[in-house]
């Protein structure tokens, strides 16, 4: 090999190497507060305006649990094979692969919960009972979006909530 063929090819793979750390995966991890809720969130006790327009929670719709429809805070840790996310006490877990999983085992209330990476966003999908969800997660900056759809006992909703990092 010559010097100029040695050359290319160190061009070559320093190329590949910034290319593909450009098309990394974003890294969620931090405490997120709460910036911005589109739609907002009606208060506790409002009348909906029929169209399932409420619906999507579990359990008490204000609670701050993975079902809240806008959760004040969040704590996610990620890892290269999974990610976990805090709301309040509670605590759910997803494998980046998109495989299934189940807490606890063989328990028809079971959460259930799997997560996929859609280019740069992160989809978490979660299921517990009758109470479906799915976040889409984005980051620019020091902002965190995720695309919330919450559906339970026939309501759906679907709001984007805009995140903090703290």
């Amino acid at each position: 090999m010559n010097k100029r063929s040695v050359v290319l090819f160190v061009a070559l793979l320093l190329g590949l190497a910034i290319a593909a750390a450009a098309q990394s995966n974003p890294n969620f991890s931090g405490t997120w507060k709460l910036t911005k809720v589109d739609p907002p969130v009606p208060a506790a006790g409002a009348g909906g305006g029929g169209g399932g327009g409420e619906g999507g929670g579990g359990g008490a719709a204000y609670e701050q649990n993975i079902f809240s429809q806008a959760p004040d805070m969040l704590t996610i840790a990620q890892t290269a094979t999974g990610i976990t996310v805090q709301v309040g006490s509670d605590k759910e877990t997803y494998t980046l692969d998109d495989k299934l999983t189940v807490v606890p085992p063989d328990d028809v209330n079971a959460l259930k919960t799997h997560a996929h990476w859609d280019g740069t966003k992160l989809h978490l999908h979660y299921k517990r009972g009758m109470n479906f969800g799915r976040d889409i997660l984005s980051l620019s900056g020091g902002t965190l979006t995720i695309q919330r759809d919450l559906e339970s006992g026939g309501g759906s909703t679907t709001r984007m909530l805009t995140y903090a990092k703290q």
